[in-house]
């Protein structure tokens, strides 16, 4: 089925099934869509605001500049998506326990959201922006982060070898844990 620029605020509106939709410049605000499967489903030019979309199945789901603001997104599994256009931003979002595996996150934008125990592995994060973001016991491995922009984010812990770092940008308090590798002693 097709939805194009429609609101969904009221869970009478919603399909009964979220897999095999297109949706095109939608806005889904303060809904409970935890656990739903949105398997094949298409969203280009979307918004979801102050939803909650933890544990979302997002198998070959395509997100097309689509804008998450005040949403819980803890446990999704963005590596099963379609790659084919991915593009995503976040505003005030939870995405702890996430996982971005190849994903393609270029210029992407975290804006303050917490991402405890987040997961990127191998993904393109070329001037993405994690604007005072919480990254505690996030995992950054084999990404490009060439100029992308951590100085306002907080409890970072990275090794840098393992990841393309070129004109990234960090603060002095990142420091300590972009240097936990080399087991210093970091006296200010």
């Amino acid at each position: 089925m097709e939805y194009f620029n429609q609101l969904f605020d009221q869970p009478d509106q919603l399909p009964v099934h979220w897999y095999d939709h297109e949706f095109e410049q939608c806005t889904f605000r303060k809904l409970d869509l935890s656990q739903q499967v949105l398997a094949r489903s298409n969203f280009t030019n979307c918004q979801f605001d102050t939803c909650n979309l933890a544990g979302c199945q997002v198998k070959n789901t395509k997100f097309d500049d689509v804008h998450f603001a005040h949403c819980r997104l803890s446990q999704v599994d963005f590596s099963f998506c379609n790659a084919f256009a991915f593009h995503v931003d976040f505003e005030e979002c939870q995405l702890d326990y996430t996982v971005f595996l190849g994903r393609n996150l270029k210029k992407t934008r975290f804006v303050n959201c917490s991402l405890k125990e987040a997961h990127f592995l191998k993904c393109d994060l070329t001037g993405a922006v994690f604007k005072h973001c919480n990254l505690e016991l996030a995992k950054f491995g084999e990404n490009n982060l060439t100029q992308a922009d951590f100085s306002t984010s907080y409890n970072l812990r990275m090794n840098l070898d393992d990841n393309t770092v070129k004109k990234a940008r960090f603060s002095l308090h990142n420091l300590p844990g972009l240097l936990a590798q080399y087991n210093l002693t970091i006296i200010e």
